[in-house]
């Protein structure tokens, strides 16, 4: 039986049966050519990817009139201001990000209605479980970490200085590395998400030398150096140092991405 579920809400809960889902290979694409007079030809210059518009058409089981005043009132249920979360039956290893396009009309009978849901989504799919690595790592070592996806990866990375305390950590992830011009005091760690945009210390990051907690510290991205890398698909290298050669105990999460 084909299904959907849309923010936590199974179509089934809906009395929704679904029909056939219309999900295209790939996201809108749309690249740009630069003729050049007298060169045969053109210049590609690739563009980022659209959205994705996924339709859904469905059957609306009820058995009365008045059943189906109450099954349609329901429908609502899918409608968000913000992006949430779309599995379809046809993939149910991968999630998408996006909403209701619009409303949609119904063919309405005694005892079921026709109806087309289109879901507008961002580009890629997401991989429903996440990817989680923890390692301890010398100053100046590489680890090799694999992507199985199709698209590249941004993941969170939580560097701790659980063997004493580490000046200015270092993470290079291929050929884009993440610097930290401060100290991280022992037991406390730095979380950056490469996704987000986001570098910030933990709770316990100075208690042990001032014994206090100060919030204005939680976000420390002004004190990072360097451009936030991503995860390709296939092989990829992950190294760290520090300033005065301390290892740490390092976290990577991530989620993988299909086309």
């Amino acid at each position: 039986m084909m299904w959907f579920e849309f923010n936590g809400i199974r179509s089934d809960e809906l009395n929704i049966r679904v029909l056939r889902f219309r999900n295209p290979a790939l996201p809108e694409f749309s690249d740009h050519y630069e003729y050049v007079p007298g060169r045969d030809g053109a210049l590609l210059f690739p563009r980022p990817f659209g959205i994705r518009e996924i339709e859904i058409d469905c059957l609306l089981l009820h058995e009365s009139r008045t059943k189906r005043v109450q099954a349609i009132r329901e429908l609502s249920q899918l409608f968000t201001r913000q992006e949430g979360s779309l599995v379809i039956s046809d993939e149910p290893d991968v999630y998408y990000v996006g909403k209701l396009a619009g409303t949609f009309p119904l063919d309405a009978h005694k005892t079921l209605s026709s109806f087309t849901l289109v879901f507008r989504c961002q580009p890629f799919r997401y991989a429903i479980d996440t990817r989680e690595l923890t390692f301890d790592m010398e100053s100046n070592s590489v680890q090799y970490i694999a992507n199985g996806g199709t698209a590249e990866a941004y993941p969170t990375i939580v560097i701790r200085a659980a063997y004493g305390e580490i000046q200015n950590p270092k993470i290079t992830i291929n050929d884009k590395y993440l610097l930290y011009n401060g100290v991280l005091t022992p037991n406390s760690a730095i979380e950056i998400n490469t996704e987000s945009f986001l570098a910030t210390k933990s709770m316990g990051r100075d208690i042990v030398i001032t014994g206090a907690y100060d919030t204005a510290e939680d976000n420390v991205l002004a004190m990072i150096d360097g451009e936030f890398g991503a995860l390709f698909p296939g092989g990829n290298t992950f190294a760290y140092s520090s300033a005065n050669g301390q290892r740490a105990r390092i976290r990577l999460v991530w989620q993988e991405r299909y086309l």
